[in-house]
C-alpha cells in the first residue's frame, strides 16, 4: 500500500472540503427553489380560490341588482295616477287581444274537428252504402241462380213425367 505525504492528505482533505460545500449549496439552491414553487402553486390555488369565491360574489351581487332594476321598471308606470290608467289600460287591451286570439284559434280547432268528423262519418256512411249494394247484389244473384235451377229442375221433373204417362198408360193395356 502507497503511502501519502502529508501534503497529498491536505490536497485530497482540501479537495473534499471543497466538493462538500458545492454540494451543499447545490442542496440549498435545489431546497430554495422547491419552497419557491410550493409558494406559487399555494398561491396559485388561493388566488383559483378567491377567483371563484369573487364569480359567485359577481353572480349574486348581478341578480340582486338585476331583480331591483325589475322592480323599479315595473313601478316606474305606476308613479302617477295617470300613467298607473295608461297601464291598466294596456294591460286591459292586451288581454281583450289575447281573448280574441284565443277564441279565434278555439273556434279554428273546433271547426276543423267539425270537418274531420263529417269526413269521417261520409266516408263510413259511403262505405256502408256499398257494402249494402254489394250484399243486395249478391243476394239478387244467389235468387236467379236457386231459381233459375229450380226452374230447371221443376221442368226435367215433368218432362220425365210426361214421357213416363204414356208409357204407362201403354204399358197397363
Amino acid at each position: 500500500m502507497a503511502t501519502r505525504t502529508e501534503t497529498e492528505r491536505r490536497v485530497a482533505a482540501q479537495k473534499a472540503a471543497a466538493t462538500r460545500k458545492q454540494n451543499e449549496a447545490k442542496r440549498r439552491r435545489s431546497a430554495k427553489k422547491a419552497a419557491e414553487t410550493r409558494a406559487r402553486a399555494q398561491q396559485s390555488r388561493l388566488k383559483a380560490i378567491a377567483l371563484e369565491a369573487e364569480r359567485v360574489a359577481d353572480t349574486a351581487v348581478g341578480a340582486v341588482v338585476s331583480g331591483g332594476e325589475r322592480v323599479v321598471d315595473t313601478l316606474k308606470p305606476l308613479q302617477s295616477q295617470t300613467e298607473a290608467r295608461r297601464e291598466a289600460q294596456r294591460i286591459q287591451r292586451r288581454a281583450a287581444t289575447n281573448l280574441r286570439r284565443f277564441e279565434r284559434r278555439g273556434a279554428t280547432a273546433r271547426k276543423q274537428a267539425e270537418r274531420t268528423i263529417k269526413r269521417q262519418r261520409t266516408q263510413a256512411l259511403r262505405t256502408l252504402r256499398r257494402n249494402r249494394r254489394d250484399a243486395e247484389r249478391q243476394v239478387k244473384t244467389a235468387r236467379r241462380d236457386v231459381e233459375r235451377r229450380f226452374d230447371d229442375a221443376q221442368e226435367s221433373a215433368e218432362d220425365l213425367f210426361r214421357r213416363a204417362t204414356p208409357q204407362a198408360s201403354s204399358s197397363t193395356r
